[in-house]
């Protein structure tokens, strides 16, 4: 909480509460007076990650001395009054540029668990600089679910960042297709209904897990990738499943995306054309790389670019493409928790 006069405080609230509703409908810096501070020395919180993120120093949510100074740089190099505090006139211009900048974070699943729970490598969560975080829900293929997911949306929740969630989708083995070929909405008079059925079953036992740990999000993206034992070798057989995961999601209440690159969707699926949200990965070729990702010629089964991915040392880093980088924008494909 800012430890300014009480207007100023009241001032900070508001830009604090716009950005956890997802700036909605905001295109502009909220309204202040010219005498209004937003934020100085001794503030915290997200109103200060703005300001941070826009005037480029580590995003750690306090505002100390270092902040002080970047910021009077910053006011500096735009003829402001190099005060060092973001006062209204100063908030609208960070407002400007924050509204055009990407939102970045990281994904998460079953290597962040702590070594002995489940497959866990003990890898890190994202730091407090990050604005997003996409929340895997199985721990490797399809019925197996991440044993840290409570934990992880609670993490969500606590460092209020916006979420989605993901699910690694998979062809079923002997057992599962005996389990569920029967269980669903299709008619399992054939080979395909049957398959439909186990890709919607699939995407429920996900939306179980989400729900018994109470993660929101407004969107599942389906993982489609290589993965071992593998997918069927018939292009059909696995779009029968994927059509039944994407009908899964849907009449739970969820949007569907998909995550993947062109050369894996098209070992899988072949030419299947949905039109859905798309999340690209660059693989682990940097970020620069992955901005490029967001083009057009990139689609895999034409849809708009969301999200960009690439991989670091054990960290996956996402960021979201241009056509969503506004916090109004954002909110139709995360949660701000």
């Amino acid at each position: 909480m800012s430890r300014t006069p009480t207007i100023a405080t009241i001032a900070a609230l508001v830009c604090a509460l716009l950005l956890a509703l997802g700036g909605a409908a905001v295109t502009s810096a909220p309204a202040a007076s010219a005498a209004t501070v937003v934020a100085r020395v001794g503030s915290h919180g997200w109103t200060v990650v703005v300001v941070q993120r826009v005037i480029g120093v580590t995003a750690d949510g306090v505002y100390g001395p270092k902040t002080a100074g970047a910021v009077a740089a910053w006011q500096r190099a735009r003829r402001l009054p190099a005060t060092g505090v973001v006062d209204s006139a100063t908030w609208s211009r960070i407002w400007a540029v924050w509204v055009r900048m990407p939102a970045t974070g990281r994904d998460v699943s079953w290597p962040q668990c702590p070594k002995g729970v489940g497959r866990g490598y003990g890898l890190p969560m994202p730091p407090t600089s990050a604005q997003l975080v996409v929340i895997g829900l199985t721990s490797g293929p399809g019925f197996s679910p991440n044993p840290c997911l409570a934990a992880q949306t609670g993490w969500a929740k606590t460092h209020h960042v916006y979420t989605a969630a993901y699910a690694m989708t998979t062809f079923p083995t002997g057992l599962q297709f005996a389990a569920y070929r029967f269980s669903g909405p299709y008619r399992a008079t054939t080979l395909t209904g049957q398959l439909n059925n186990v890709g919607f079953r699939e995407a429920r036992f996900n939306v179980a897990s989400m729900r018994r740990v109470g993660l929101a999000t407004p969107i599942v993206w389906i993982d489609v990738e290589p993965y071992t034992p593998g997918w069927n070798t018939k292009r059909a057989a696995n779009k029968a499943v994927i059509n039944g995961a994407v009908l899964g999601y849907r009449s739970a209440g969820y949007r569907v995306g998909f995550y993947s690159i062109p050369q894996m969707w098209s070992k899988i699926l072949g030419t299947a054309r949905y039109g859905l949200p798309e999340w690209r990965t660059a693989g682990a070729r940097g970020q620069g790389v992955a901005n490029t990702r967001c083009a057009k010629s990139y689609s895999f089964q034409g849809g708009a670019a969301v999200l960009s991915q690439w991989w670091g040392p054990s960290i996956d880093y996402d960021t979201t493409c241009p056509s969503v980088n506004a916090p109004g924008l954002l909110a139709t494909y995360f949660h701000k928790y």
